[in-house]
């Protein structure tokens, strides 16, 4: 049963708000990975390097499912010396 303030078209729009949030996020995770993270070859260093728990970096690196924070997305431009601007560019998000 549906209830009667159900929306479909905000419901679709939610849906769809969420499907790009996950793409951005997945976008997001992979450039960390493959740019910056594989290349070193070392989680502890770069946790080290980049003022992050080893576990976030394990979870940058194995976890198909991982919604990194911002707050470690801040660490890594802190540590690169990037603003976030230039960092979203970078991605392409």
């Amino acid at each position: 049963m549906i209830h009667s303030d159900f929306n479909p078209k905000v419901f679709y729009l939610n849906h769809c708000y969420l499907s790009q949030m996950k793409s951005a996020n997945r976008k997001i995770v992979e450039f960390i990975r493959d740019k910056w993270v594989i290349p070193i070859d070392n989680n502890s260093e770069f946790a080290r390097n980049h003022f992050l728990e080893e576990k976030t970096v394990r979870r940058i690196k194995d976890d198909e499912n991982y919604n990194i924070s911002l707050n470690t997305i801040v660490r890594i431009c802190e540590a690169k010396n990037l603003k976030l601007s230039e960092f979203f560019a970078m991605v392409g998000v």
